[in-house]
């Protein structure tokens, strides 16, 4: 009998890690934020539906994005998170403001000013609660 044993890429587990740590966050909340909650690999839809959210890999760091229905990229955080610090990126259960996490940056909201384009700002002013419940 032959055992084989696969070895992970640096890449496979640093997603695999993520994954662990998003249903560790989302562990105790209900699941409708785990379901707008996106990871590297796995784009979230927006409440509308006409964007969604992921997590690429840009080098050696992280970069929440959003995307239109076609793919095309939207908006790039300009803030690189490192893989150990993955942010948390999730979409608000009502509205397409995208919430991201992160214990290195702090807390940032993005939505659409008034011209249809995607801007960031920093803090945690309005934050709902069931986001916040997982910023904790």
């Amino acid at each position: 009998m032959t055992i084989r044993y696969s070895v992970l890429s640096r890449r496979s587990m640093v997603g695999l890690i993520a994954g662990s740590a998003a249903l560790l966050m989302t562990g105790c909340t209900d699941d409708a934020a785990e379901e707008r909650m996106a990871q590297v690999g796995v784009p979230r839809e927006s409440p509308s539906g006409e964007v969604s959210a992921t997590v690429v890999e840009d080098g050696d760091v992280l970069r929440p994005v959003i995307l239109d229905g076609s793919g095309m990229e939207l908006w790039r955080d300009d803030l690189p998170h490192v893989e150990r610090y993955v942010p948390g990126v999730l979409w608000e259960q009502d509205a397409d403001v995208l919430w991201i996490l992160s214990t290195d940056h702090g807390n940032a909201s993005v939505r659409q000013d008034a011209d249809g384009t995607w801007v960031k700002t920093m803090g945690s002013d309005g934050m709902p609660e069931d986001v916040a419940e997982l910023a904790r």
